[in-house]
């Protein structure tokens, strides 16, 4: 399920880079068009309140380790990521 997120890296719980859990292990989130629909949901998710920033680091800023999400679109009112549209991982068997 798509029920815990977490930020890294930050200065606090409420800030850094999205981390979803999922299958037993955090993967990152990448997104090229993340923006502040997407932050906002997130920051409502984490109960962080309204997003200030929608933070997109350069490629090789982006983290390493596994990829637990990528190509996220919401519309910015969703409660919860997982209501977003989203692309499959990569790593996931094309259907």
């Amino acid at each position: 399920g798509f029920a815990s997120l977490r930020l890294v890296g930050g200065g606090s719980r409420c800030d850094g880079r999205v981390e979803i859990f999922q299958n037993g292990t955090w993967g990152r989130v990448l997104d090229d068009q993340w923006d502040m629909q997407e932050a906002s949901v997130v920051c409502r998710q984490l109960r962080c309140g309204e997003a200030g920033t929608a933070y997109n680091p350069p490629k090789p800023e982006r983290g390493t380790g596994p990829v637990g999400l990528r190509g996220v679109q919401c519309a910015g009112h969703e409660g919860n990521l997982a209501f977003c549209n989203t692309s499959l991982l990569e790593s996931a068997p094309a259907a």
